[in-house]
């Protein structure tokens, strides 16, 4: 069997930090069994926002990034939207993220999202399992 993985952007990171109605376990809920990661291109721009006025919630998804332990892919450091995209599709993987430019491409190229609904509830959409069911 393939290793799943979740990927992690800088939206849902910092969000984290921010919404009490989320979680990581929440997130691996939705989709167990997989290995949590991000890219270095993610890191660097949590490390751009300790410098700014969010920077408490910055160091914060440092920490959880240490905590879980989750894997950085350390090839993909350019833009961090295109990154998650390119590794998404590598990787077959689903993406966890609250930018909704970002959410949209991913939908439009196959990927998985797990994103927050009206504000409060996480949810998996999967391009692929909506398009067989309709």
């Amino acid at each position: 069997m393939t290793e799943r993985y979740l990927l992690l952007d800088t939206s849902f990171l910092m969000a984290l930090t921010d919404l009490r109605s989320i979680s990581l376990e929440r997130v691996v809920e939705l989709y167990p069994k997989a290995t949590l990661a991000t890219t270095r291109s993610v890191i660097r721009e949590l490390s751009e926002f300790l410098k700014g006025k969010r920077k408490m919630q910055a160091r914060i998804s440092m920490e959880i990034l240490r905590k879980y332990n989750i894997k950085v892919f350390e090839r993909y450091n350019g833009e961090a939207d295109d990154d998650l995209l390119a590794l998404a599709k590598d990787l077959k993987g689903v993406v966890a993220t609250f930018d909704l430019e970002l959410k949209e491409r991913l939908l439009r190229e196959g990927i998985p999202v797990i994103y927050l609904r009206a504000g409060k509830k996480l949810v998996l959409d999967d391009p692929i399992r909506l398009s067989k069911e309709s």
